[in-house]
């Protein structure tokens, strides 16, 4: 398993920090991988079985994946359903400090990506994100900043927080190449 296609979809930019992670660590295990952002039109025409594995990766808001991974998936089920693949999940719920509710909260995403997505995967990492008020307008950082205060996060909205374990993430991708 040489060629790894990965796909990612992003919002403000942390589920590409991810897949930047991923993809090098992956490299450097001697690994040929394609980074595509499921955005890129490009991908409508790539043929997946020239690749080895898949990995798919988004973040998820408020329940609910990019539509563009979604769509991705969806619509190329019968290829994606033939070849191995793996699927990462960025979310701020996965930075939850109280273990149950973390785990709550997990199980909850993980039902709500078997109701999004037509394509089963077994292997989903999820993976803290960043909580990025100087990108949200007015709203979004208000219900951000109250949806941390709930969770027993940051809420000063003057600055950014990444929560991101990268430790985690490198465990993934070498998981990804069986070691």
């Amino acid at each position: 398993m040489n060629d790894i296609l990965l796909v990612f979809a992003t919002r403000e930019g942390q589920t590409e920090k991810v897949a930047d992670r991923i993809a090098w660590r992956l490299r450097a295990a001697g690994k040929n991988v394609r980074i595509l952002n499921a955005a890129d039109r490009s991908i409508g025409h790539l043929d997946f079985s020239r690749f080895d594995r898949l990995v798919f990766g988004a973040s998820m808001h408020a329940g609910g994946l990019e539509k563009e991974i979604v769509l991705l998936i969806n619509d190329r089920r019968e290829e994606i359903e033939r070849l191995p693949r793996s699927l990462f999940i960025v979310l701020l719920s996965a930075a939850t400090r109280d273990p149950v509710r973390r785990a709550e909260s997990l199980a909850d995403a993980r039902a709500k990506i078997d109701d999004q997505l037509k394509v089963p995967f077994e292997d989903v990492e999820m993976i803290a994100g960043a909580l990025r008020y100087s990108r949200y307008v007015w709203p979004m950082r208000w219900l951000m900043r109250r949806i941390a205060r709930k969770e027993g996060g940051d809420t000063d909205t003057s600055r950014d927080y990444e929560y991101t374990d990268w430790k985690q993430v490198e465990a993934y991708a070498g998981r990804l190449v069986g070691g």
